[in-house]
């Protein structure tokens, strides 16, 4: 099971998700046990996204959370603009680390309204530390990504053709954590 919900980019379409068919967090198996027949388990509140604005006009954000009668586990899925264990949304991310792969310093983006230093070198650590596996994982799904030179012109290739977040939803398709 992925945490993440394909196709749902933003704040906005999240909300009006939820009031329009919720059903489409709900996974089809349990990933702790793998039965099927989940059942609506409430909800919890996450943070809006720091430095988005919506996050001015919610203060948090409900995520539906599901139950299985079989081995009484709990689980939830996230919409794909919202990474699992960070509070910016993927495409802030992404906009961050575009700028840094274009020779901007740390100290220049931080300047702006956004992610402090600290953070934006933990992103950039990321990026650069992890991508051997998320480039194999990546590149074994979308061949077109094969064709690039090193690591800067694989991320870049990969912004375009699918964006932070949905290389993302593909990598933890393919098992990897993400963060």
């Amino acid at each position: 099971m992925t945490r993440m919900v394909s196709g749902i980019d933003s704040v906005e379409q999240h909300l009006e998700q939820l009031r329009a068919d919720p059903e489409v967090y709900r996974p089809e198996r349990c990933p702790h046990c793998g039965k099927a027949g989940l059942h609506q388990h409430g909800q919890y509140v996450r943070n809006a996204p720091r430095g988005e604005g919506v996050a001015f006009s919610l203060e948090s954000l409900l995520i539906p959370r599901f139950y299985c009668p079989a081995c009484q586990g709990t689980c939830s899925r996230l919409p794909a603009c919202l990474a699992p264990r960070r509070q910016s949304r993927w495409a802030t991310q992404q906009a961050v680390l575009e700028r840094l792969m274009g020779g901007e310093s740390r100290r220049t983006v931080a300047r702006r309204p956004g992610p402090g230093r600290r953070t934006l070198g933990r992103w950039w650590q990321w990026l650069t530390g992890h991508f051997a596996v998320h480039g194999f994982h990546l590149r074994s799904r979308f061949s077109e990504l094969g064709r690039t030179g090193d690591w800067r012109a694989f991320w870049s290739a990969c912004f375009q053709r699918l964006g932070l977040g949905q290389a993302m939803v593909e990598l933890e398709r393919a098992g990897v954590v993400v963060p």
